[in-house]
């Protein structure tokens, strides 16, 4: 298969019989597997890839090259976005896996998950043997966002059930096209690592820039505000929430939230919240914490006076 299994051949011997170049205790690659796929509501955007198809590996344990070993793969990529949403390895598996595929993202390989999902091997295409090109598919790995720092060096980590004739197989390039990062190879559940510099896996990650948000309180009457993207990006699910306590005798406990699917940069709307009108005597505190799925929390705090139906922001 050209140049990719030739390097993995070699890679192998090295790992087997040389040790390896990292250390990485992975205690969740057993124990954190997260069964549910959860798709990304947002129009999230091409981050870093490597598509140029030089051949396949085989992920998991088969004795693919004479012997019997359980082969986990890690690509190490720089994200340039803020967020990251998911991503993608082009993939196939052989007609007996029956286990999940896992794919854990973290900041590096001794360190914990920041995201962690499993996909069923029906979500995979079949094939017999070696396959080829038009044989594999692009395979989702929706985690759950998260928050990453651009020009920094994360791994996307994939593995299955050390099961025997339990694997998959995964397209990668024996060259090194991808500038920003490389192959990282475990055949001991990633207990210890080797580095290949001249490889690079088949893959895409997704993400959103993160942008600004200012809010004004509208609330006299009833319960708003006034949301403005400040930022140079589209805001994603605009969440408000609000809490209001106090009163005489504590009888003011208002729980309000509003949401709007997305605000473009230099846009602003008024959020009504949901929870009722606010009603009663005294001072209160109000709690608010505005946030997108592109922005990062907002908390404010503020005492005000609660006259009847109407609201007086101190």
């Amino acid at each position: 298969m050209k140049k990719l299994l030739p390097c993995i051949i070699i890679g192998m011997v090295v790992l087997g019989g040389l040790g390896a170049v990292v250390t990485a205790t992975n205690q969740n690659q057993k124990n954190s597997q997260r069964n549910d796929t959860t798709s990304s509501p947002y129009v999230d955007e091409l981050d870093q890839s490597m598509t140029d198809y030089d051949g396949s590996l085989p992920l998991g344990r088969t004795n693919i090259f004479g012997f019997y070993a359980n082969l986990s793969v890690a690509q190490s990529f720089i994200p340039q976005k803020e967020l990251l949403t998911r991503t993608q390895f082009l993939m196939a598996r052989n007609a007996s896996t029956s286990y999940p595929c896992v794919l854990a993202v973290r900041d590096n390989l001794t360190g914990e998950n920041l995201a962690i999902i499993s996909v069923g091997p029906n979500e995979f295409p079949v094939v017999n043997g070696t396959p080829t090109e038009d044989q594999l598919a692009w395979i989702n790995f929706n985690f759950n966002d998260i928050w990453v720092i651009p020009g920094q060096t994360y791994y996307l980590v994939v593995y299955t059930a050390n099961i025997t004739e339990n694997y998959y197989w995964i397209a990668g390039n024996g060259t090194n096209i991808y500038p920003n990062g490389t192959v990282m190879l475990s055949i001991d559940d990633g207990k210890t690592w080797s580095e290949f510099t001249n490889a690079d896996g088949c893959f895409k990650t997704y993400g959103l820039r993160e942008t600004f948000l200012e809010s004004m309180s509208n609330m006299l009457f009833k319960p708003s505000f006034t949301i403005k993207n400040i930022g140079n990006y589209t805001a994603w699910d605009v969440t408000v929430n609000m809490t209001v306590k106090g009163g005489i005798f504590g009888r003011i406990n208002y729980k309000g939230v509003g949401t709007i699917s997305q605000l473009s940069p230099g846009n602003e709307t008024v959020v009504q919240l949901t929870g009722g009108t606010i009603f009663g005597l005294g001072p209160v505190t109000i709690s608010v914490k505005v946030f997108a799925a592109n922005v990062h929390e907002i908390s404010t705090e503020k005492n005000a006076m609660v006259i009847f139906f109407f609201m007086f922001i101190k």
